[in-house]
């Protein structure tokens, strides 16, 4: 009989300890109130961390965490440090996903219109990371849920006729995407210009639908799914 427990240990599910822990709810103003001066000024000052514990869901009774840089904060340097101590954790989650579903590797240069070619082993997309550049890194990761939308930019609908042409239908899948530090007064931000790398795992192919002909095309840049973005604290739900 097989375990399926096993598959995710609990102890994978689980983020390591932030250093600042007790910090980690001091208030601090919204990005609409504040400029990010503002606001990095008071992280500075209070040594507020610049990530926040994000949940991801792996089927209906499991989910697992991470550390997930706020946008518009700094990294202090404790936050870089727990950053980098729980990678081999959360690249062993995600190497299981790649094992199991087979993953994407874009650049900007990449085709997303068509099939593609996914690669099942977790060391394959670190090493078309670091073609691109990425000798060290972080990770930002977001998990879409299921997405079916009519699609308009494929339909081109005029004023007297606002139907469309065509369904899009995006599958739950993760998005990883690699991130690059630069050093800034106080610790380090996220580079802004950043280089387009990154691994999608799928649960299935994404594609547009024609209505009248039924003929189904696979597309990686519909675009159409939103991240499901469960934090804490709770302000930042």
């Amino acid at each position: 009989m097989i375990d399926i427990d096993s598959f995710l240990p609990e102890e994978l599910t689980i983020a390591q300890k932030h250093p600042l822990e007790q910090n980690l709810d001091l208030p601090i103003p919204d990005p609409q109130s504040a400029s990010v001066q503002e606001i990095r000024e008071i992280q500075r000052r209070d040594r507020i961390p610049g990530v926040v514990k994000r949940f991801i869901f792996w089927d209906a009774d499991t989910f697992w965490e991470y550390w997930w840089c706020v946008p518009g904060r700094i990294l202090l340097p404790e936050d870089v440090e727990v950053l980098t101590c729980d990678r081999p954790r959360v690249e062993s989650i995600i190497a299981k996903l790649i094992w199991l579903f087979g993953g994407l590797c874009f650049s900007k240069n990449t085709h997303r219109d068509g099939e593609q070619l996914p690669v099942h082993d977790w060391q394959d997309v670190l090493q078309f990371a670091q073609k691109q550049g990425f000798e060290s890194y972080l990770l930002d990761i977001d998990f879409m849920p299921l997405a079916i939308k009519r699609d308009f930019r494929h339909s081109h609908p005029t004023e007297s006729n606002t139907d469309t042409s065509h369904i899009a239908v995006e599958p739950a899948h993760w998005h990883i995407e690699f991130l690059q530090l630069v050093p800034t007064t106080g610790g380090f931000e996220l580079q802004e210009q950043k280089t387009v790398c990154s691994c999608q795992i799928w649960t299935g192919k994404p594609f547009l639908k024609h209505v009248s002909s039924d003929i189904s095309s696979v597309r990686y840049d519909l675009w159409i799914a939103r991240p499901m973005n469960i934090t804490q604290p709770s302000w930042l739900k």
